[in-house]
């Protein structure tokens, strides 16, 4: 697989993508963005025209398919009669999308329910894995009125996603990170969220119903191939090669609570960090040199 030189940027968001990737990757998501979709909540869409892909797919999960490959034959492949071995056990399992040689995943939700089948991917076949994860970069969110369809307002969310903010979920793949055969990609997106008023309290926004994320645009395309490329995104420089507790990676590198912990000892197994002596009741970790 091809490898990108990573370096710091003066771009709002990493990995900062090229504009024929950028135009490539707009054309698709209008495309798709524009389907009707079945059992639509709002009287003005369409609900007469095919599902996108497999039935109930989402249309950011679609877009994120057809931008990997637009050859739609190689979506959604079941595996059993590919695996390498006949003694593998019998699955249900389907390639999001497969090429020659590269299985793609995308995931657009938690890490956890992939870990059974990575590990499945990795035993039984010789392909190259790659987790594709959709992230919103700048997002904004509309609500619907469910009674006409109508936009009731729209506005963007202050926060910029950041590849940082992956890092809760870097723990599911643990086991997986290091092996030349996986590899982690995310798509920072300008996205589109619309949900429904129809949940509890005055405004109605109470656990009210998600009903579709569009992509509009592509900001950011970062690739995690080998364990150096999660220590130059989740190891900041400024640590230096003293002993730090989590509470002070958690400020050095803006990732805290249970996501920090799960990240130091992410950097711990892949042999970036140590683990140092206890300061009061905290432990400390430092750098390797």
């Amino acid at each position: 697989m091809t490898k990108t030189v990573k370096k710091k940027s003066a771009s709002l968001f990493e990995g900062e993508p090229t504009a024929a990737e950028k135009l490539h990757f707009q054309c698709i998501a209008r495309e798709i963005s524009m389907m009707p979709r079945h059992n639509s909540p709002c009287p003005s869409e369409e609900t007469t025209a095919p599902l996108i892909g497999t039935l109930q797919e989402k249309r950011l999960h679609a877009v994120i398919k057809h931008y990997l490959c637009e050859d739609e034959s190689t979506h959604e492949i079941p595996l059993q009669n590919l695996a390498t071995s006949h003694t593998a056990p019998s699955t249900k399992m389907v390639a999001d999308v497969l090429t020659e040689d590269h299985i793609y995943e995308v995931q657009t939700g938690s890490f956890y329910p992939l870990k059974k089948k990575i590990q499945w991917y990795l035993d039984h076949t010789n392909y190259e894995i790659t987790v594709v994860h959709p992230m919103a970069g700048i997002k904004y969110l509309s609500w619907v009125n469910p009674a006409d369809g109508n936009i009731a307002s729209r506005n963007p969310v202050k926060k910029r996603g950041k590849v940082k903010d992956i890092a809760r979920e870097l723990y599911w793949l643990s086991d997986f990170i290091g092996n030349p055969r996986f590899s982690l990609r995310l798509l920072l997106l300008e996205i589109e969220e619309y949900r429904i008023l129809d949940g509890y309290g005055s405004d109605k926004k109470k656990r009210a119903s998600k009903y579709e994320r569009f992509p509009i645009s592509l900001l950011g395309d970062v690739r995690l191939y080998e364990p150096e490329d999660y220590a130059f995104y989740f190891l900041p420089d400024s640590l230096g090669y003293v002993p730090f507790t989590a509470a002070e990676y958690g400020k050095a590198s803006g990732i805290r609570g249970k996501a920090a912990y799960g990240t130091l000892h992410l950097l711990v197994k892949l042999g970036f960090l140590e683990e140092g002596e206890k300061r009061g009741r905290s432990i400390t970790f430092v750098k390797k040199s």
